[in-house]
């Protein structure tokens, strides 16, 4: 085993990237990486290519190395597009195990920061990122974790529903919760009666609703889950002050 075999046993990558170097310093570790393929293949048409074009540097996150802050610096490569008819003359080799085009820190810790964020939220993880030798703000944390999808609920039978801001006081959607698991299992994009009751028409099996006096949640009720009816259920909820909890 080589010296540069060493440092790819605590940091894995793809096939065919490999570490030409190391610089470390007090802040960070910063590893330079090339993609040693030959070929690239063109995003546009998929035929692949030989012939190198050009090069650049590409620097991104990645998850940190023993508290440590860990940089990649990429050598990107530029081909020459083989079809002749291609419009993309010109393309940049991808790397879509390790980064996506455009962004500024690698998948895994994209990754790392979804599962921080869902198990925490996006202020505490702000705070805590830094700790564990990543950094990245709460705008950044909260647009990756709109991008998490939640697999659809397979039944429910006691269906909680409510109101939530998108912005407060202007924009508002509407939360569904599993009453009996304890979990949201829908965010709906408003509060119009239509909206909740095309959701209510693909779960017949609801048997009870529980929610607050709104007008809007009480007709969309009524028009979807008619067969919850005998059973439906309205939280009057009067709250107890603060100093009684």
């Amino acid at each position: 085993m080589n010296d540069l075999d060493i440092p790819s046993l605590f940091l894995p990558l793809p096939d065919g990237l490999v570490i030409t170097s190391l610089a470390a310093s007090k802040a960070q570790l910063v590893v330079h990486i090339v993609c040693t393929s030959p070929t690239a293949r063109c995003p546009l048409c998929q035929q692949s290519s030989e012939r190198m074009h050009g090069h650049y540097a590409r620097t991104v996150a990645d998850l940190p190395c023993a508290g440590q802050r860990v940089i990649l610096a990429l050598r990107v490569r530029k081909f020459v597009c083989s079809t002749p008819t291609c419009p993309q003359q010109v393309f940049t080799e991808r790397l879509p195990d390790l980064v996506q085009s455009y962004a500024r820190m690698t998948n895994r810790l994209r990754e790392a920061f979804i599962d921080l964020g869902l198990a925490t939220s996006a202020q505490v993880c702000t705070r805590l990122a830094p700790k564990l030798g990543m950094q990245v703000s709460a705008s950044t944390l909260l647009r990756f974790l709109r991008t998490v999808s939640c697999p659809a609920p397979l039944s429910v039978r006691i269906l909680g529903i409510d109101d939530w801001a998108w912005k407060k006081g202007q924009i508002y959607g509407t939360l569904l919760v599993d009453l009996e698991q304890r979990k949201p299992i829908e965010l709906l994009p408003d509060r119009r009666e239509e909206t909740v009751t095309a959701w209510l028409l693909t779960h017949r099996e609801i048997e009870v609703i529980s929610r607050d006096r709104g007008g809007e949640y009480a007709a969309a009720a009524r028009k979807g889950a008619p067969q919850g009816l005998s059973t439906y259920l309205i939280l009057l909820m009067s709250f107890p002050h603060r100093e009684d909890f």
